[in-house]
């Protein structure tokens, strides 16, 4: 008969654990409350019904159940860790009422300051847990957000010289326009159209630079945006020790805007020096770029076994970023064959 309220607290306790499993917050909190109130409740109804056999720790009480301790503390400690700051502070006062039922309603023996040191040590155990884990957490986003932030005034940078370029081409084709106008109009006449084309890839370019892409109080000087020659540079022979990059270059890349060029460019050098760096036992680099209608695909491949990682760099988030501001799609993951690729499609489409 000792057994019964373990097993009751137990059983309360692995549902609510259970119903807690792909929840919100909001919901995982109710969750962690309702193990709480069912395991006080076990505790209040042993101290009143008061009919369980003697034991050498617990007296006339009764045995917390494995289940229940273990379920309470994982419960707190997501909380903890996922929850708003009010959340974790509910959650951990739930546990400590929890654990003072235990000591205070369920044992009736020799030990009670015995008892209430271990358990409040569990209570600081399970504390320290999620508090450590929420700030792994909270470290993790702000260095995902550093490379984002990074990855956006980089394009901010390359855009912005892209569209310097195209606003000193349309003052040169107007000035020369202007002054060749009275004499040979056709001349004049061909240069607004080359100012039309200018001023549209321009326009397209500037769309493509919202404020999300910087922050205004972080200074940026211009930095030249990337070309297929440098695009092509990538597969130029390796180092000593490092592995070979083997280059697929469509002959249609020479019309892709520049600034499909740089995004082109900067994710392929990222991925070749990941791979660089992480992939075992690789033997060469794919890096393909094929050209089709109004997308342009890049896939870079090796095959070798990517290193596990827990806390890996943040270059997939940076690249993931550049596709993004451009309209694009991005992947990267194991190939079914062994090996790992990074797949970028990015809209070339003139606005």
């Amino acid at each position: 008969m000792v057994v019964e309220p373990a097993l009751a607290a137990d059983i309360a306790v692995g549902a609510s654990l259970a119903a807690a499993i792909n929840q919100s917050g909001r919901l995982r909190l109710a969750a962690c409350l309702l193990a709480a109130g069912a395991s006080l409740a076990v505790s209040r109804a042993v101290f009143v019904v008061d009919v369980f056999e003697y034991s050498p720790v617990m007296g006339r009480g009764a045995w917390p159940g494995f289940a229940e301790l273990a379920g309470l503390g994982f419960l707190t400690a997501w909380c903890v860790r996922a929850s708003r700051r009010r959340g974790a502070v509910i959650a951990l006062v739930s546990l400590g009422v929890a654990f003072g039922g235990l000591v205070g309603w369920r044992q009736a023996g020799p030990y009670p300051n015995e008892l209430t040191v271990l358990f409040s040590g569990a209570w600081l155990a399970v504390a320290v847990a999620g508090l450590y884990l929420r700030m792994l957490d909270h470290r993790q986003a702000e260095h995902a957000l550093r490379a984002r932030q990074e990855e956006r005034i980089a394009i901010a940078r390359e855009l912005h010289d892209m569209v310097a370029h195209h606003v000193t081409g349309i003052v040169v084709q107007a000035q020369a326009a202007r002054l060749v106008a009275p004499d040979r109009p056709q001349v004049a006449v061909r240069s607004l159209e080359a100012i039309e084309r200018a001023g549209a890839e321009a326009l397209g370019a500037m769309r493509l630079m919202v404020g999300t892409l910087r922050d205004e109080s972080t200074p940026a000087d211009v930095a030249p945006t990337a070309t297929l020659a440098d695009l092509r540079a990538i597969a130029e022979p390796a180092a000593r020790g490092e592995l070979p990059v083997r280059l697929a270059l469509d002959a249609r890349a020479g019309t892709l805007p520049s600034e499909v060029v740089a995004s082109l460019h900067r994710i392929a050098r990222e991925a070749v020096t990941n791979a660089r760096r992480h992939a075992i036992g690789a033997t060469a680099i794919d890096v393909d770029v094929v050209c089709q209608n109004d997308q342009v695909q890049l896939l870079v491949s090796n095959d070798g076994n990517p290193a596990t990682r827990p806390n890996g760099g943040f270059g997939l988030t940076g690249m993931a970023e550049r596709a993004a501001a451009l309209g694009g799609r991005f992947a990267a993951g194991p190939l079914p064959t062994g090996g790992w690729r990074v797949a970028a499609e990015l809209p070339v489409a003139r606005s």
